[in-house]
């Protein structure tokens, strides 16, 4: 009776490690992915902030002149 890891489904250590290190490498490349897009997504919110804020300045600029139309 011949009992190799194959017919056993044994693995051996340097097997599963390997596994264990490519799983590792999967979850660090979604987890970059992952990152990245929520890094555009901050770029693009923080840009839209920014344009809001320029508007806002704006506004506020176009209501002081007018308050100060008002008083004289």
């Amino acid at each position: 009776m011949s009992y190799t890891n194959d017919e056993l489904n044994v693995r051996t250590t340097e097997e599963i490690l390997k596994k264990n290190v490519y799983d590792l490498q999967e979850q660090l490349v979604n987890a970059n992915r992952r990152v990245k897009s929520l890094a555009d997504t901050l770029g693009n919110i923080i840009a839209m902030h920014k344009d809001i804020e320029y508007h806002l300045q704006g506004i506020e600029i176009y209501v002081h002149d007018i308050k100060e139309l008002l008083d004289d």
